[in-house]
């Protein structure tokens, strides 16, 4: 089970020392897309989406070693991924950021906002339905063989909340919407 990081470990990590921040100040890591973290984040976090973590494993270690690394989300779901991803590779200062940016919003923390974007859970939602809906209508007035879509896409979400990992999620985090516009 992960970490987690408490507002009294938030405050000793940031105490000042001489006008300067001491050097265990926390590095962000936001595990979301970058279109999501385009639409909000924290000053400072640094984009790393949850399906290129591995592949950037090295600069994980080598931050580690310099900051504490506090990974985040939008609640707190990929975050928890990416924290055993991390800890599978033997990076141990890391926690997770308790509730994700959603409940640093709520506690009226400070955040940059951008140009406001489909979240990723809301895309998933927005795809299923699209399919389930195709699926009926095909399957009434086309084909009922047409019905096994919705079946599939029901099997997938069933799977998705058994599992707490969605396909269908990591498959649109890889569209060129869910991409930054500077990379």
């Amino acid at each position: 089970m992960a970490t987690l990081l408490t507002d009294q470990e938030t405050a000793t990590s940031r105490e000042l020392q001489g006008g300067s921040l001491l050097l265990n100040e926390p590095q962000y890591i936001d595990v979301r897309t970058p279109q999501e973290f385009e639409t909000v984040h924290l000053t400072g976090a640094k984009n790393i989406p949850l399906h290129e973590l591995s592949s950037r494993m090295e600069e994980m270690k080598e931050l580690s070693q310099r900051t504490p690394l506090v990974v985040m989300c939008r609640t707190q779901n990929r975050a928890q991924q990416a924290h055993d991803i991390l800890v599978n590779h033997g990076i141990t200062n890391c926690t997770i950021l308790p509730g994700g940016i959603t409940e640093w919003i709520n506690q009226g923390k400070p955040v940059i906002r951008g140009q406001k974007r489909l979240s990723l859970e809301g895309q998933v939602r927005a795809v299923a339905g699209a399919f389930v809906l195709a699926g009926v209508g095909l399957g009434y007035f086309v084909h009922s063989g047409f019905l096994i879509l919705p079946a599939f896409v029901g099997a997938g979400l069933l799977h998705a909340g058994l599992t707490d990992s969605c396909m269908m999620g990591m498959l649109l985090a890889k569209l060129p919407y869910n991409r930054s516009s500077t990379t």
